[in-house]
Order: structure tokens, then sequence, then C-alpha cells
């Protein structure tokens, strides 16, 4: 039996992480992922897969350019180069199944996929799909989208829901424990502020400044996790350094899990990763949308989710200071469990998996 299952991702770690997550369930279930990933080396996405430890090959495919050019007119050499690049790797690997997470580099794997007749599957982050994924679900043998309401933009007899893969690792943390690592008071209300690896400036900005007029209202009895982006991650730092608080800042981490299980309130983009992994923390949240987001994708994936007065949804535009310090105010409480642990009964993952695996 051929147990090779070929997964492409790109982009940012929004792709990357729901792969890994369905690679750990296949290999559970005795099948080898093998990740193909595009060669931006100054990429988050090549940079995670290296380190991972997983199988993985290299596919040399950028997205077409958006203005006329030198680079529009090479796209179309450029594609069908990376259609026979893509043809060598699964000639080597071999898989049972072929699965695109999303973005530009799913086409040309999924395609050649199609063509060399192996079973193809796509897997829908978001709740509004991008045009790579429309055009890819005419074509491949199944759809799994992310959001319920995202069923509607593919054809209903070959598309399932299975919700956003989430890494287990994230879960099952105790508060005390997350707390001590990141330096923290386990007894003390806590608000994550995130807003992507990529960061979000008016978003920490405004954020920071909430932060600020919080404290000093509320003084010991509040801190702050507050993960930058590196672009603003000196600025906001510094500006940190004004709150005589207990605080973690940084600009990216890997172990986010210990972040969501110090918390009690999130701020944050609503990235399908993001909207799936605030639901199962259960936590309140107010969702700031990515503004230039393809066809809006993250103000749609958090009305999706959103809950009365308990996860809410702000766009950039509207975020204020004092609409952060009401929210928090809301939910503000100094009654603090520090013995949680927050364990889901079951990860979407797990359903994945099983649709995979149904194609083979």
């Amino acid at each position: 039996m051929k147990n090779n299952i070929i997964i492409a991702v790109s982009g940012t770690g929004g792709h990357v992480y729901p792969g890994f997550a369905l690679g750990e369930e296949l290999k559970k279930n005795g099948y080898n992922p093998v990740f193909i990933v595009n060669n931006n080396k100054n990429g988050i996405s090549l940079k995670i897969v290296q380190n991972s430890g997983y199988d993985y090959e290299i596919l040399d495919f950028k997205a077409p350019p958006r203005k006329l050019g030198k680079d529009l007119f090479l796209f179309p050499f450029k594609f069908v180069k990376a259609l026979f690049d893509t043809k060598k790797i699964l000639k080597k690997v071999s898989p049972a199944v072929v699965i695109g997470m999303g973005a530009y580099l799913s086409f040309p794997v999924l395609l050649t996929a199609k063509m060399l007749s192996v079973p193809t599957l796509i897997h829908e982050q978001n709740s509004v799909p991008g045009l790579a994924n429309k055009i890819l679900s005419k074509i491949v043998t199944k759809t799994a989208v992310s959001f319920e309401s995202s069923k509607k933009y593919f054809n209903k007899n070959k598309t399932v829901f299975t919700s956003n893969p989430i890494r287990k690792d994230i879960f099952g943390i105790s508060r005390q424990t997350a707390s001590e690592k990141l330096k923290l008071s386990p007894n003390i209300f806590t608000v994550f502020i995130f807003g992507g690896s990529l960061g979000a400036v008016k978003l920490n900005n405004i954020a920071f400044d909430a932060a600020k007029n919080l404290f000093t209202k509320y003084g010991n009895k509040i801190q702050f996790i507050h993960i930058t982006g590196n672009n603003d991650f000196e600025e906001i730092k510094q500006k940190y350094s004004e709150l005589n608080t207990k605080k973690f800042i940084t600009n990216y981490m890997n172990d986010i899990g210990n972040a969501y299980a110090a918390s009690d309130l999130l701020i944050c983009r609503a990235g399908a990763g993001a909207v799936k992994e605030a639901e199962l923390y259960n936590l309140p949240v107010m969702f700031v949308p990515f503004p230039y987001a393809t066809d809006n994708h993250q103000y749609f994936n958090a009305k999706s989710a959103e809950k009365e007065n308990f996860r809410i949804v702000i766009e950039e535009k509207n975020l204020t200071i004092d609409k952060i310090i009401e929210f928090t105010e809301k939910h503000f409480t100094d009654n603090i469990d520090i013995k949680r642990i927050v364990c889901p009964n079951g990860f979407p993952q797990e359903k994945l998996a099983e649709t995979v695996m149904s194609i083979i």
C-alpha cells in the first residue's frame, strides 16, 4: 500500500500549521506526510517546514504578478515548468493522495496530480474561498471547508465540513505552568494581543494605548501578552517598558499554547486558525480582521464565529482605545482559576484525516 501523502503548503504559518496538524493525524494512522513548500528563502513557510522534522520537497513557484511587465509575460512559462517539476516530485514520492492547504502553490501540485490520476483534496480555510480553490474544486476528488457557510461556493456532492485543523500541542497546558514559562502571575487577569505573523501596525499601537489606560486604572491587577510581529517589535517593546506591570512581549511565538493557556481575553486578527483556537479555548475575543485580506475573508471568518457580547468583530477602521477598554472591562474579573486546563473533546483534523483516508 502507498503510505506517502503529499500536503502542499505555502504563505504564512496560517497555512502551514493546519497542514502539520493534519500530518500528525495521518501519521497516527500509518501514513507518511510529505510536504511540498515553495522555495522563497525569506518566506515563513519554508523555515517552518525545514524545522519540522517532516519529509519535504521544494517547488519553485510563485503567485502570478498583478502588474503588467516582464514577470507577467514569463509567468506562463514558469507555470509549465512548475507542472513538470511537480510531476518529478510525484513520481519520486508516489503518493496515495495529494492535498492542498490553500494558497497559490496548491494549483500546479493538484493539477499535476489530477493529470496523473492521483486522488486529490483541497482544504479551504476561510469562509470566502480564494480563486485558486474555486477553480481547483472543479477537478479535485474532495473539498473540505472550515466554515459551514463556505459550502455554497462548491459542489455539494463532494464537499464536507471539517472545520480548521488545530495544533493539539497548544491545548492541555495548565494556566499555572504557562504563566510561569512566560514569567507572568497565574492569578492576574491577562489580556492577549496578537496580529498574525506579519504583525499589524494600527492594531499594535491602539492596543498598547488601551493597555496603558487599563494599567493606569487597574495597576497590578492586569497584565499583558503581546505578539507584535517583526516590523513593530522594537517600538512596541519600548513602549511597554513604561508600564511597571508584568508582561510578555515578543515578535513571534511558536509555543503560542502558553499564551492562550495564561490568558483571559483575546484581541486578535481573524485568520481561520485564530478563529478556531479562540472558539476552542472559549475565551472572550475581539476580532479585528486584516482589512486587506483577499475578498475581505477575515471579516467573514470572524462574523461566522461572532457571539453576542463574547466574541465580537470590530473592523480596523472602527477600532478605538475606548472600544478595547470597554470590552476588556466588560469581562474583567479577579476571580481567576489558576488550575484551568483546556482540553477539547475532539479536533477538526480527526475528521479531515478520515476524509483523506476515505478517498484512498
